[in-house]
């Protein structure tokens, strides 16, 4: 029989045998797996350590398939049967499923995916497939081996089988793995780097993995013609530990083994073992749902804490190492227990924080791209509370998912958090670098702190099994790990692992890490294993290495938030909630500055409505298995309770509304005539669009009216929504003063009517107004050109594939592609017919309408796109609606932008700064698509165009991308590609999304470059101008606009104005967005008073120095008193 002798790295297991001969009979024993024909790639475990390369097919479209050829036949076989063995994986866990066998070309089995343990399956030939499993995984799949056997008579020496397997096409994601692993008689020796004490002597700890397809055996070691072990072989699978000499220096020997049919000789290299010190940071990786209902997840994660403090007591005898340490994750879980436990209970927290065993860190959930800066910064209050109960926070903890805000730099160095720890995930996503590494992450403005690229937040758990509690194979798994790490070119001796007290989400706390590393501590003296905090490593690593770890300036986009298409119309509500609540907040401030008294408990709504927001943008969506059964009781439970806090949020932003309103209508006084009072609450003058609801008391329908200033300049207005009892009208207003009010007057002329008879429906080729000209695709229902007449630029690439504001519908033929980072298996369609629907003239824009169907609605004529070219500013929009089709079959619907600018560079708004496209970020962050806050642009030096969206926060640029997944990949063209809807995700997002949805994209042209200026057209777009509309019959009054607060310079950017809780100050949330520094000296407008401020943390606490400072594009803030 052949034999191969092999030296590499490989996984240690304890002395046992995976897998019994199961045949019985005269048959002669053949590797089953020799060459790939074809497959999809992928990696994965198995019940042999070092077998990992593998092919994989799933039950999905029927389309699935691999297919490979056995090593061939050997001449002479005197045996009645020959026996084809390989490796595989049979994954019921995602469902029943089966898979036909082909052999030679011809159906031979089918075989069931259902959980057995074992099976055959019979031929009509002669021949007959088994298989038995060796080991089940966490998931409940199977792993073994699998024997074809067949007649020897049917079979010629020489020939090579060909076997192709397909899965069934049943939707699902069940699988079958064959792994490319040769299953031969063989050996792999290897030393690896642990180092333990013996009679006095020390010795490195060695491993013989050997395969072994015979008879029981007796096997002998020899080292340099000396024995020194000797034991017994079984067949198959075989791993016996050897002690092997510690060196000083690199040492070559020779080594013999034998057994009773084989010897095997070699040269084995040994070296000095490095020294490794691995930290052990236990946490619970907090899922606001995923792992059961959300209702049940605080009650969770308050108990876990009261285990952390049991498990310290139970453990306080223990070696020092060994002690049971706890990482709070998220500060959601301690804030609440702060709140909640007695007092006792909480000093018990505050003496294991300050003896090191529990430590507390400083985000508040694990976000992906949701929040805006805002809302990030509402997530930081708890940090108050745990600092004034005498507990300190250094370090953050974001976990799971693979980004971060920006804007995070610069806040958690006004609070004093020095380090970063992301224990990202790397499902569907790049891995920032090659290895765990650190770097200074800076902020657009220069502020660092400590952040560390960790391995996956459950590496100890997915990898080490350290919970498992085998030492053996967390020993072998460790040990792989750190040689490999070494390989990689980590240059530290110390490394720091996370793992949770089980393999799963939202874990209990457990002491199985403790009772490993005690046991490892007593039998090895290398690697020095200790459970530990996450802050220790950062604090040692800094003050050994900090001078040498790079500075990284970039933003660190998250891979993730495309989930969050399945949910367009919630993420939409959100993002209009998020507008809401800044603009009503700014109204309450301005408000306080002019004396009013805030209503009782007005910061507790603020604050709950930051509660739902925060909720909502955190990364989890639902049930686990929300994509395979999405009409689970549970995918329905977990979508109904996130989807209310997006409703939750919407809900109270605008009750804040008619509270702040309640307030300021009392600082103006009624006119004769009914009047319209607009508040700007940005820093700057601005003009924008309203949309106001006017009771028909006081503007009748169908009646001529003029909305006009102090000067008589008419706001524009036109009706968009009628109702029996009033009309939404969409006003544009011009030069509202900064952080403060205008007030129109309506003029009724009730003697007449307006004519309501409509426009002609005589098809149009091109829209203009005295900015541009746009011309139409008619036949794709798009735009083939925008021509700005003012900047003398087509703004439109007229060799693009697709038409400016095209409707894109793509299909996968399966979801599982995106998991193996690619996407070869799909369509993409504009729409199936599409007409011209009408255009009409209006006072703020003209409008035309294109009606089409396409296989997304769920009826014909639903899909609508409106081209609103406005007569008030220089401004287009694309409107969009669809009456959505339920769809669970993976979907997207992306909207084309094909710009062109000479030289043009792309760029977003995230919270923090702006971001270049594929530049100003961290390598390995999401480029594929990406989120904007406020605003995309296209600028060159002479021009830039910038696109806003409310409702829509994704965008692809360059192209396409999705299935790229390439790291560092630039635009290829300066196309955008708005991406309202998808549904992608194998677990967690939303498998459907159905009904009426609405989006819209607003475009402008500027000329220069100024990212000031287009970050004042996206703020201005998400950030609604609160109006109140008052009755007629006042006395009037002589001041119709004002500012309420001045001092503040027009290269900084007001974020938002937050009345604080004691009722005499404001927190101001500055960003600074030319590039220079400046100075906030704020001051009552009409007073010309100079207000008291102070520079503080996002909290609101002082900062030392009391300067009014504000550095070049950072992020600050300052708290004003105003009483």
């Amino acid at each position: 029989m052949k034999t191969k002798v092999l030296l590499f790295v490989f996984a240690l297991l304890s002395a046992a045998v995976f897998g019994q001969n199961p045949l019985t009979g005269n048959t002669t024993i053949i590797n089953g797996y020799g060459s790939e024909v074809y497959g999809p790639d992928f990696d994965y475990h198995s019940s042999i350590p070092i077998a990992e390369s593998c092919m994989i097919i799933r039950t999905t479209d029927g389309s699935d398939s691999m297919e490979w050829l056995t090593d061939p036949v050997p001449a002479g076989v005197n045996t009645e049967n020959i026996s084809f063995v390989w490796l595989a994986g049979i994954g019921s866990s995602p469902g029943i499923g089966d898979f036909s066998i082909e052999v030679n070309g011809k159906p031979a089995f089918t075989i069931i995916a259902d959980g057995s343990d074992e099976w055959t399956h019979h031929a009509s030939d002669g021949s007959s497939l088994y298989f038995s499993k060796d080991m089940v995984d966490q998931h409940g799949d199977r792993f073994g081996f699998v024997y074809l056997t067949v007649p020897a008579k049917n079979l010629k020496a020489g020939e090579k089988l060909s076997i192709k397997a397909t899965g069934a096409g049943l939707n699902k994601t069940t699988w079958l793995m064959t792994f490319r692993f040769k299953v031969e008689n063989g050996i792999l020796l290897k030393a690896l780097p642990a180092l333990k004490e013996k009679d006095g002597k020390q010795y490195q700890l060695g491993v013989a993995v050997i395969l072994h397809l015979g008879k029981e055996s007796p096997v002998r070691f020899f080292m340099d013609g000396k024995l020194i072990q000797e034991t017994t072989l079984n067949f198959g699978y075989n791993y016996i530990k050897l002690d092997l000499p510690a060196v000083n220096k690199a040492k070559k020997v020779n080594y013999r083994v034998e057994t009773e049919a084989d010897t095997w000789k070699g040269v084995l290299e040994l070296k000095p073992v490095k020294k490794w010190r691995v930290n052990f940071v236990q946490h619970s990786h907090t899922d606001i749902g995923y792992t059961r209902s959300q209702t049940d997840i605080l009650a969770e994660h308050l108990r876990y804490i009261d285990y952390a403090l049991d498990y310290c007591d139970n453990t306080d005898l223990y070696p020092e190492e060994a002690k049971f340490r706890w990482t709070c994750e998220a500060s959601w879980a301690v804030d609440e227990y702060l709140k909640s436990r007695p007092a006792a209970q909480t000093e018990r927290l505050k003496q294991r924080v300050a003896e090191g065993r529990i430590e507390l860190t400083g985000m508040y959930f694990n976000f992906d791209e949701l929040p805006d800066e805002q809302t990030l910064a509402a997530s930081l209050r708890p940090v108050s509370l745990i600092k004034s109960k005498g507990m300190e926070v250094k370090t953050a903890m974001q976990n799971d998912v693979n980004g971060i805000g920006w804007n995070f730099c610069d806040y958690y160095h006004d609070l004093g958090i020095k380090y970063l720890n992301m224990g990202t995930h790397g499902h569907r996503a790049l891995i920032c670098f090659d290895k765990p590494t650190l770097f200074w992450w800076e902020s657009p403005s220069g502020n660092r702190m400590l952040a560390f690229r960790a391995e996956h937040y459950m590496t100890g758990n997915t990898v080490f099994k350290i919970h498992a509690g085998d030492f053996n194979v967390f020993e072998d798994k460790l040990l792989t790990y750190l040689t490999e790490l070494e390989a990689k070119g980590y240059a530290y001796d110390l490394i720091s692992i996370q793992h949770s007290g089980f393999l799963v989400d939202n874990s209990p706390p457990s002491t199985h890490a403790s009772e490993m590393i005690r046991q490892w501590n007593e039998k090895y003296t290398w690697p020095k294993l200790q459970t530990a905090t996450a802050t220790s490593f950062f604090e040692e690593m800094e003050q050994k290495h900090g001078h040498e770890f790079q500075v990284i300036r970039g933003a660190w986009p998250d891979w993730w938030t495309d989930g969050f298409g399945a949910s367009a119309r919630e993420v939409a509500a959100s993002r209009q909630a998020q507008g809401d609540l800044i603009a009503n907040s700014a109204g309450l401030s301005m408000a306080l500055l002019q004396g009013a008294a805030l209503p009782e408990k007005i910061t507790d709504r603020i604050d709950a409505t930051n509660s739902a927001l925060l909720f909502y943008t955190e990364h989890t969506v639902g049930y686990h298995n929300s994509v395979r059964e999405p009409y689970h009781k549970y995918t329905l439970e977990q979508r109904r309770i996130k989807e209310s806090y997006a409703w939750e949020a919407a809900r109270r932003a605008r009750m804040l509304g008619e509270e702040t309103m309640g307030l300021l209508q009392h600082f103006v006084e009624r006119e004769k005539e009914p009047s319209l009072i607009v508040y700007n609450t940005l820093n700057w003058k601005r003009s924008g669009l309203l949309r106001v609801y006017i009771d028909h008391q006081i503007l009748p329908r169908y009646t001529p009216f003029a909305i006009t200033d102090q000067q008589g300049n008419e706001a524009k207005a036109q009706p968009v929504e009628q109702h029996s009892d009033g009309t939404y009208y969409a006003i544009w207003v011009d030069d509202v003063p900064a952080f403060g009010y205008k007030k129109y007057i309506i003029k009724v002329d009730k003697s007449a009517k307006i004519a309501t008879v409509p426009e002609a429906r005589k098809a149009i080729s091109s829209l203009e107004n005295k900015w541009y000209h746009i011309d139409l695709d008619v036949a794709r229902g798009a735009i083939s050109s925008i021509t700005d007449k003012e900047l003398n630029l087509q703004l439109v690439d007229s060799k693009a594939k697709y038409s400016f504001g095209e409707f894109i519908y793509e299909l996968l033929n399966n979801r599982t592609q995106m998991e193996s980072y690619k996407l070869t298996n799909f369509t993409r369609e504009g729409l199936d017919s599409v007409w011209y629907d009408g255009y009409e003239t209006g006072e703020v824009w003209n409008t035309l309408k294109f009606r089409g169907n396409t296989p997304a609605a769920q009826r014909d004529q639903t899909y609508v796109f409106e081209i609103r070219l406005f007569n008030t500013a220089k401004r287009i929009d694309l409107f969009y609606a669809i009456e959505k089709k339920l769809v669970t079959d993976p979907e997207g619907i992306y909207i084309a932008l094909p710009f062109a600018l000479d030289g043009g560079q792309l760029a977003l708004d995230v919270p923090g700064g702006e971001m270049r496209a594929g530049i100003d970020q961290i390598p390995g962050s999401s480029n594929d698509w990406n989120t904007l806050q406020t605003y995309a642009r296209l600028y060159n030096e002479q021009a830039q165009l910038v696109v806003s969206s409310v409702e829509v926060p994704l965008m692809q640029f360059g192209n396409i991308n999705t299935g790229r997944f390439k790291a560092g990949a630039l635009p290829e063209t300066t196309h955008m590609f708005g991406w309202p809807m998808n549904n992608y995700w194998v677990t967690n997002f939303n498998a459907d999304q159905h009904g009426g949805h609405e989006w819209l994209y607003s475009i402008t042209s500027l000329k220069g470059n100024s990212m000031q200026d287009a970050a004042r057209f996206g703020r201005g777009h998400r950030t609604p101008m609160p109006a109140r509309v008052l009755p007629g019959g006042g006395n009037g009054e002589a001041q119709w606009e004002n500012s309420l607060l001045t001092g503040l310079p027009d290269h900084v950017m007001l974020i938002s104005a937050m009345p604080a809780a004691d009722g005499r100050s404001i927190l101001l949330h500055l960003r600074e967005t030319a590039g220079k520094t400046g100075t906030i000296a704020p001051q009552y407008a009409s007073q010309r008073e100079l207000l008291p401020c102070v520079r503080t943390d996002v909290n609101g606490t002082p900062l030392a120095g009391n300067s009014n400072e504000i550095k070049a594009l950072e992020s600050a803030f300052f708290s004003v008193i105003v009483r």
